[in-house]
């Protein structure tokens, strides 16, 4: 979204936490970085903080705390004056930079990806653990409150999906009238299929030309992709591999120690972040998304269906995004993964079809020029 801005000659300035100050400029956005405050950095060093929030699935909860201190959003004191707009993203660093964009009556647009709500909710649902229920209660309480009084103060919400408007407005009670739906943009000139660079990079695999490669896109620190992960470990790679033995599993994205351990098996590998994902979703085959839990479009989607990748998706993976089913992408249920990377992995015949709809599909509703020209006029009307 901010280098589509500044390609239509808007002054982006984004500011950040990191671990320690510094400043610099990328894609034409001027990039601020400051520390963690203090408090932050003596929790998340803390043992037995560090335990209570993995046992309530919040591993970056110190990142959401950091970004709650009302010192952070003084750094941007001389640009947030001199704006037009300001933009946060997330609602986890949504209330004082809100707060200071009311007082100097600049328009405050959040950006609420997530529906984090919702994602709270669900988290709650899948854990019988009574310490555990607590916990995340708890974290629901919290999202809930910080959600409604973020949503409430903003000028405008910007959702990702028209699941995500109806649930912001039923769950926080918020006027549909002050929600805008803007979907991830994708840049499909760039992010497509190049047969050579995928070659060369299967042969760094040194996966057989005849064998397949599935592939999972996602950061395994956050809780639904770790949940991914890990299910991809526990269950479909020993089924599919039971079949088709020289199948070769590809995890790209940052993933902890945690992602890690869970195999170590050749067939499984992760990349770690990538600078380039365009060699790495070139080699692959079948582009997969178990997932249990989430809200909002999921990205990785979007990615698999801009390289004309066949894809398999739960319906919560590609929940919002108004794929159908048998067309663009197959939509089942965890169990029939297995089952259905099988089918693929026999029939190049379906997986070409799939990839082909897949991204015709992208490129009718998802480009990022299409989602940019509906932002700057939806900006337009902010400013008026």
């Amino acid at each position: 979204m901010l280098n589509s801005l500044v390609k239509e000659g808007v002054i982006v300035d984004f500011y950040t936490y990191g671990q320690k100050f510094s400043e610099s400029r990328y894609s034409g956005i001027n990039i601020h970085i400051y520390p963690f405050p203090s408090l932050a950095k003596v929790l998340f060093r803390n043992r037995f903080f560090r335990r209570l929030m993995d046992r309530a699935n919040s591993h970056e909860a110190y990142l959401c705390l950091s970004s709650l201190a009302p010192h952070f959003v003084s750094f941007a004191r001389e640009e947030l004056v001199n704006s037009n707009f300001v933009f946060v993203e997330h609602i986890w660093s949504s209330l004082f930079p809100i707060i200071y964009a009311k007082l100097f009556r600049k328009p405050a647009i959040l950006v609420d990806r997530n529906a984090e709500t919702v994602l709270s909710k669900r988290l709650l649902k899948t854990h019988a653990s009574k310490l555990t229920r607590l916990l995340l209660f708890l974290r629901l309480t919290y999202t809930f409150l910080l959600e409604k009084l973020a949503c409430s103060l903003a000028t405008k919400v910007f959702v990702t999906s028209k699941n995500d408007m109806a649930a912001v407005s039923k769950h926080l009670g918020i006027p549909v009238s002050k929600i805008d739906v803007f979907p991830p943009g994708i840049e499909t000139s760039r992010l497509k299929m190049n047969n050579s660079l995928g070659q060369a990079f299967r042969r760094k695999l040194n996966v057989p030309s005849q064998a397949p490669i599935v592939c999972f896109l996602g950061d395994m620190t956050t809780v639904p992709n770790y949940m991914s992960v890990k299910y991809i470990v526990e269950h479909i790679f020993p089924e599919v591999s039971a079949n088709l033995p020289e199948t070769c599993f590809l995890i790209i994205g940052r993933c902890g120690e945690s992602s890690r351990s869970l195999t170590k098996s050749p067939r499984i590998v992760f990349t770690d972040e990538v600078p380039d994902l365009i060699p790495l979703l070139s080699a692959v085959d079948i582009c997969i998304a178990p997932l249990s839990l989430g809200s909002g479009i999921k990205l990785k989607i979007l990615t698999y269906f801009s390289f004309g990748k066949p894809v398999i998706s739960t319906p919560i993976g590609i929940e919002g995004i108004g794929a159908k089913n048998g067309e663009e992408a197959i939509v089942c249920g965890l169990k029939d993964f297995s089952k259905e990377i099988l089918r693929l992995a026999l029939n190049p015949e379906l997986r070409s079809t799939l990839g082909e709809n897949g991204r015709k599909f992208v490129e009718d509703n998802y480009d990022q020029d299409l989602i940019t020209k509906r932002l700057i006029a939806a900006l337009r009307e902010v400013e008026l």
